[in-house]
């Protein structure tokens, strides 16, 4: 028996779904990825496993037990903690006035909150360090500690973490990685939804990945992680653009030549995943395809994109919108 069975998950918001028939599992003492484009219904998936909105139809299992469209605080006591999107601290509260409160409205008794908290230091040193420091102090890599030690100081079963890696430095976010891989020999499975796909596949044993709302792929990480396409794929939100090379580094033939052609240098302009994300939304604003925004940005700053240089996004064809 799984510890979470999800058959068939469909939800939305406003009657409007946004999530078709999902179906996935995360065996005890697993950390499984779910992936995909933004707007591919993740985090969506997330929230009606954890209670935080409806399931339209399907069926949500944990520990063997149907928690389909019971309430947040009712599956969060069954062992079933989510880590959301976003850090939701309490800025003006201490890191263990910070860890107390979630002791506290876990149902841990104000006894054992020592005990749970110093486990919590054991794994997260930097904030024992902290731990008389405002929330609203920390650094982004210290808030995001001071988040999953809020979710795992109830000894949840699962932790469904969403996006955790939001807005830090690759070598934080390697750290947080090196931790969560930790959490299934303390007790507790992970659910990751995550945008740094190689290090979530590093740290997973499984994967699926969300297309528009549906499954198309479920099987091993490390099957996943071999597919150089897929890892750096535009459901990233990358962009690869072709364009001449510019000032310095533009190179023409001898111009005396007959016939003479400016030789064209392609070079690659990768955009993270936020910067790819704005530009969908200007372009669903303005009627503007994606290519042409960029286009128009490259002459704007001096660059004259040849009829050879249009813009495309990068590798993979699992990736959705």
């Amino acid at each position: 028996m799984s510890l979470l069975s999800v058959r068939g998950l469909r939800t939305g918001y406003a009657g409007i779904p946004v999530v078709f028939k999902v179906d996935l599992e995360v065996e005890e003492g697993e950390v499984v990825a779910l992936l995909g484009a933004n707007g591919a219904g993740k985090t969506t998936t997330l929230r009606a496993i954890s209670g935080m909105i409806r399931a339209m139809s399907g069926e949500i299992s944990f520990a063997g037990e149907s928690i389909a469209n019971r309430s947040a605080d009712r599956i969060a006591r069954r062992g079933l903690v989510h880590v959301p999107e976003g850090r939701g601290i309490f800025p003006s509260l201490g890191v263990e006035e910070t860890m107390r409160l979630a002791a506290a409205m876990a149902g841990v008794s104000r006894a054992a909150a020592g005990e749970r908290i110093d486990e919590v230091y054991t794994t997260f040193p930097k904030l024992a360090e902290r731990r008389s420091q405002a929330a609203g102090t920390l650094s982004g890599g210290e808030q995001q500690m001071l988040t999953l030690a809020r979710g795992i100081i109830a000894r949840p079963r699962l932790l469904l973490i969403d996006e955790m890696s939001q807005g830090l430095a690759p070598t934080i976010v390697a750290d947080l990685f090196q931790l969560v891989a930790t959490f299934p020999r303390r007790g507790t499975s992970v659910l990751l939804v995550e945008q740094f796909v190689g290090q979530a596949l590093s740290v997973a044993s499984r994967a699926y990945v969300l297309e528009k709302g549906e499954i198309t792929f479920a099987g091993r990480a490390a099957d996943l992680a071999a597919d150089e396409s897929f890892v750096r794929g535009s459901y990233l939100g990358d962009v690869t653009v072709e364009v001449e090379e510019v000032g310095r580094r533009r190179r023409w033939q001898d111009s005396a030549a007959a016939g003479a052609e400016k030789a064209r240098e392609g070079i690659a302009a990768t955009l993270p995943p936020v910067m790819r994300r704005a530009l969908e939304e200007l372009s669903e604003r303005d009627g503007v395809p994606v290519s042409e925004l960029i286009r128009q940005a490259l002459q704007e700053n001096g660059a004259t994109p040849s009829e050879a240089a249009t813009p495309t996004p990068s590798g993979g064809t699992r990736g959705g919108t």
